[in-house]
């Protein structure tokens, strides 16, 4: 069956999806079809992972009339430490960042995943302007004509004029633009739970930092944070095959007893890291937002809040057209420059850092120690990091600016 046509199809129903639908439906008077599967309790529950949102993207949430509904479940993150615990002869020291010296009350704000997607699916059952068409999966997007045509996993097919393609690492839609894609794995996987301890984080995110990659604890609700913990495949195969007690006690083991006493552990998942890199981000009457248009490992929280950006430029420059209709050319070229810089450079410097780890390239870790001794002593080159880590403010899209 093939229904008629709508302004926009936005394919992924992620937090990256339903935050960029919802910000699309408050800037622009478009009719959304948003395509992909409506979790439901069950799935939600499962889901342990937390998401920080940095300062910027709270004021995105904030606009999009959001965050009132996630700021009770959500748990700032004060202060960042950074430790080097790699064993190897060049030793950096730690490294202490504190959001008093950028004169705001948090860096980010910490948010259990389940919680943030039911109020995000709460928003959009009551936005008139987005209608969620519940599929499996989209198996088809093709460039017919001067539409997208979307086809779903029941054999129903749909058409659009502009397509966002939110679909993650995998993405289909990326897929449909012909874009030249570079990937590339590193020799990790991810391990992400949440954990409670005896001793207070005192809103500190702590990374500690390992020749498998970072072990990062980010603190929840009182006595209890969210770990994302980088292994080599191999290890983190053992590592999640352990009980409760066994992963309990190798956690402590592995932070350092920071956190004091691990008493409790809730489900872990596993995922790898990989890498992906893209000429531009905009093709054939399709835009990439999310993983989909960039993929990064997990280090200082920069993923999903490059995702956020994309959506809000997207916002911004969609806004300024009353319909679409001879103006996609026009809309790719403005989305491609808006975010190649940011998401270029910040795909490098995280590669970057996550390869000093990996690497036993004596050029490398020397380069990563003087660094973190000059962000150590020098105040000013601190607050220019924190500055540039939560988005220059001069780059921001306008819905993700404000006086911090």
């Amino acid at each position: 069956m093939t229904h008629p046509i709508s302004d926009i199809a936005i394919i992924g129903t992620g937090p990256v999806g339903l935050i960029t639908a919802i910000t699309l439906a408050k800037e622009t008077n478009f009719q959304i079809n948003l395509f992909g599967p409506k979790p439901d309790e069950n799935f939600l529950a499962k889901d342990t992972r937390t998401t920080a949102f940095m300062a910027p993207s709270i004021v995105l949430l904030e606009k999009c009339n959001i965050w009132s509904d996630c700021k009770e479940n959500a748990s700032p993150l004060k202060h960042l430490r950074m430790i080097d615990d790699c064993g190897s002869l060049i030793r950096a020291p730690d490294c202490h960042f504190s959001c008093d010296e950028l004169n705001m009350t948090a860096f980010a704000q910490n948010i259990p995943n389940s919680d943030l997607n039911k109020a995000l699916i709460s928003h959009i059952e009551n936005t008139y302007q987005i209608k969620w068409i519940e599929t499996q999966a989209v198996t088809k997007v093709k460039n017919i004509d001067d539409t997208i045509e979307i086809t779903t996993q029941e054999n129903e097919t749909y058409r659009a004029e502009l397509c966002v393609g939110a679909d993650g690492k995998n993405s289909i839609c990326r897929s449909a633009t012909g874009i030249k894609t570079t990937e590339w794995q590193y020799d990790q996987t991810a391990i992400a739970c949440s954990f409670t301890h005896q001793s207070p984080h005192n809103a500190t995110s702590t990374e500690i930092h390992r020749k498998t990659g970072p072990m990062t604890l980010i603190p929840l609700e009182e006595h209890r944070s969210s770990l994302v913990w980088s292994l080599t495949p191999q290890d983190a195969e053992k590592v999640v095959a352990l009980d409760d007690q066994q992963f309990s006690s190798l956690l402590y083991e592995n932070s350092h007893a920071i956190l004091g006493t691990i008493t409790s552990v809730e489900p872990r998942v596993a995922f790898p890291i990989s890498g992906l890199k893209l000429e531009k981000f905009a093709e054939n009457k399709i835009a990439l937002v999310g993983e989909a248009a960039h993929v990064i490992p997990p280090i200082g929280a920069q993923g999903m809040n490059l995702g956020l950006r994309d959506a809000a430029h997207l916002a911004e420059i969609l806004k300024d057209h009353a319909s679409l209709k001879g103006k996609i050319q026009t809309i790719e070229d403005k989305y491609n420059v808006s975010r190649k810089s940011d998401i270029f450079s910040r795909t490098f410097v995280v590669d970057i850092l996550n390869k000093s780890l990996l690497l036993n390239n004596i050029s490398l870790k020397t380069m990563r120690s003087a660094g973190l001794t000059a962000l150590r002593n020098f105040k000013q080159l601190r607050q220019m990091i924190m500055q540039q880590g939560l988005g220059d403010e001069q780059s921001l899209p306008e819905l993700m600016k404000t006086n911090f």
